[in-house]
């Protein structure tokens, strides 16, 4: 989801995989390609993830009131930075993030950790994945802890229902790092 205002391509920066995105509360970020988690680190030192944005989102510190307040690129990334005096251009870019905040708030809201998992792979395969003979690809690193922090649960529990849904043939697995939702 673009907006039809020119983008300075002064302000594009490249990131790796792994990158954290600078936080500043008079800028956000237009992603233009790849995919960003944004998180938090709780009291007890635990990892919390509060969302996926990639192409099309506008993400940044202060959309949120959540403190500490991160950004890590999960492969490459394109961003553009965005100040504070043209984010009214972004209101489209902004509704969308609020939308997609509240989808998240109802996935990790959900009593069964199946359904959670699930729920999570039908809104990252639909965000991000592109259709493949077999189903919905979502092909980018994501690891089984990183999906645990998106859900509230555990490593192994993750890795357990991701088991069970591939012998169910809910999806399938054929490289690392890839799940495919079956049709």
């Amino acid at each position: 989801m673009y907006t039809s205002i020119a983008i300075n391509e002064t302000d594009t920066r490249l990131f790796g995989a792994g990158d954290e995105l600078p936080c500043q509360t008079d800028r956000l970020w237009l992603i233009l390609d790849g995919v960003v988690k944004s998180y938090t680190v709780s009291e007890e030192g635990s990892l919390v993830t509060l969302g996926f944005w990639g192409t099309g989102d506008l993400i940044g510190h202060s959309l949120s009131r959540v403190v500490p307040y991160n950004l890590q690129c999960l492969d490459k990334v394109k961003a553009v930075a965005i100040h504070r005096d043209r984010w009214d251009n972004f209101s489209q870019n902004l509704l969308y993030h609020a939308q997609q905040t509240q989808q998240l708030s109802y996935i990790v809201r959900n009593n069964r950790i199946a359904k959670r998992l699930w729920l999570l792979l039908n809104w990252l395969a639909h965000k991000f994945g592109r259709t493949v003979e077999q189903g919905r690809l979502i092909d980018f690193k994501l690891t089984h802890q990183e999906i645990a922090d998106a859900i509230s649960t555990t490593r192994i529990t993750v890795t357990k229902t991701l088991i069970q849904f591939e012998q169910e043939g809910s999806i399938l697995r054929p490289r690392s790092k890839c799940i495919i939702l079956k049709r």
